[in-house]
């Protein structure tokens, strides 16, 4: 599946599903503050780890990653 990246694809097999949702509430909390200081910087670059883990606890549930676990 072209959809996901290599980035997200690592994030996926190397943490499990509870310390990614930790690593996306964390970049949560990063997005509301850089938003509060009006910080375009410190938003972009949160946004980019925030859709990094996102899209990494969404690859869990593909088929593509289930067939290489059971490898």
């Amino acid at each position: 599946m072209g959809f996901f990246t290599l980035r997200q694809k690592r994030l996926a097999r190397k943490y499990t599903l509870s310390e990614l949702k930790s690593g996306y509430r964390y970049s949560e909390n990063e997005l509301r503050e850089a938003a509060e200081n009006g910080d375009v910087k410190a938003l972009k670059r949160a946004m980019k780890v925030h859709g990094n883990f996102e899209y990494a606890m969404l690859y869990k549930n593909t088929p593509e990653y289930n067939k290489r676990r059971k490898r």
